[in-house]
């Protein structure tokens, strides 16, 4: 249906086509594209990093944000259906956790802030705890290994410890 047929559907008490609810991502997908593109345009560095610089990166993720919203919100599959009330709930808890997760890291350190989080994400997704704790303490280990060691990245050691 298009939009004109969404409107009499609705006006006869009919229910409007499903297509409406995928657009909406679509458009978020393209406001955040936009956004990303004009915050990389105040990226300014003294010297150069490489040859195309720091901007190319958001610009390229600018780019697909915005190429992937308009083809959303112009095609969207209309056999898609929105996920069940727990899905969502999961979702949104998952959200949060992420969240938590940059607000604690600076004062837990990234070995301890990684390791509540994918722990608390495998409890979320039903993972048994005794497997899921263990599971995520090495994954924190083993980026922690890949980021210090490997790519010579600093990581936060939490200002907990510091004292």
């Amino acid at each position: 249906m298009t939009s004109r047929e969404d409107v009499a559907a609705t006006a006869n008490g009919e229910k409007p086509s499903p297509e409406w609810p995928e657009r909406i991502p679509g458009a978020v997908l393209v406001v955040l594209g936009v956004a990303a593109g004009l915050e990389a345009t105040t990226f300014d560095v003294a010297f150069l990093s490489d040859p195309v610089g720091p901007k190319a990166l958001p610009y390229l993720v600018a780019v697909a944000l915005i190429l992937s919203g308009i083809h959303q919100a112009l095609r969207p599959d209309p056999g898609t259906r929105w996920p069940e009330r727990a899905a969502l709930v999961r979702m949104g808890l998952a959200s949060s956790a992420f969240l938590g997760y940059t607000l604690v890291l600076p004062w837990l350190g990234f070995l301890l802030s990684t390791t509540l989080v994918v722990a608390a994400l495998s409890h979320l997704f039903f993972a048994v705890p005794r497997r899921g704790v263990p599971a995520a303490a090495g994954l924190a280990f083993a980026l922690w290994l890949l980021f210090v060691w490997v790519l010579a990245l600093p990581l936060p050691v939490g200002r907990l410890w510091m004292r």
